[in-house]
């Protein structure tokens, strides 16, 4: 194997298990266990992280070690708003150039949405919501919107996985998706543009409310996690 292909594989492992949480928040990085572990040198492994580190998914604290970044309140309220003001863009731009067999993908995203819930497959119904609204922004057909919403994907994603554990069942992910393929098929700007800012700030806030409720003190997590406590206990 490569060293690049094989940085590219070790980052995507580590990728995968911060965006579904099985490395948490404030999870130390032991680099030495980790190549054991996987059977690789130190290099492609430093690569790897040096990578994620620039994606925002780690943080190197010298003389301490390599963590995963906490999802802080302020970072989720300015993921929140900065999407919010992405795909509102986008949507004012899709509307209008939306064509049939634009509204049949969107209701096909949506029909996997639905069975996949009723599967039950939670890292599946992440990405098809995810699909929709890179679609919905993909149809605005702007270059530089769509460089500046994929920047966001990462911490989307993280996100996504988080808020869908908190729903009772998977069925509510589908929301108010069906809605609103509805109203840009209908070209019914306002009732669109109502449903689309109504769900992002809905999952800003269960986030959020989400956060309150594990850092109970209010405060910021450091994305360090000291000597002898968990990661659980760090919160």
């Amino acid at each position: 194997m490569e060293p690049r292909t094989l940085r590219e594989n070790v980052a995507d492992l580590l990728r995968r298990a911060i965006i579904e949480g099985s490395l948490p928040p404030g999870a130390e990085l032991t680099q030495a266990q980790i190549a054991e572990k996987l059977g690789i040198s130190r290099g492609p492994l430093r690569e790897a992280l040096g990578q994620l580190e620039q994606e925002g998914l780690m943080r190197s604290i010298a003389y301490k070690g390599v963590y995963v970044t906490p999802l802080t309140k302020k970072y989720l309220g300015e993921l929140s708003s900065m999407r919010a003001a992405l795909e509102a863009f986008a949507l004012s731009r899709s509307i209008p150039r939306a064509r049939a067999e634009d509204i049949d993908r969107l209701n096909h995203i949506v029909d996997e949405m639905r069975q996949t819930a009723h599967e039950r497959e939670a890292r599946c119904l992440v990405q098809l919501d995810l699909a929709f609204h890179e679609y919905l922004v993909r149809i605005a057909d702007h270059d530089l919107l769509y460089k500046m919403w994929k920047l966001l994907e990462i911490g989307v994603q993280r996100c996504l996985h988080t808020r869908h554990k908190i729903y009772e069942t998977l069925d509510e992910v589908v929301g108010t998706h069906p809605a609103l393929v509805a109203a840009i098929r209908d070209r019914d700007m306002e009732r669109a543009s109502q449903l689309l800012t109504e769900h992002i700030a809905e999952a800003g806030e269960q986030m959020c409310r989400h956060w309150a409720e594990d850092n109970p003190d209010g405060q910021e997590a450091t994305g360090v996690v000291e000597p002898g406590q968990s990661p659980a206990e760090h919160g």
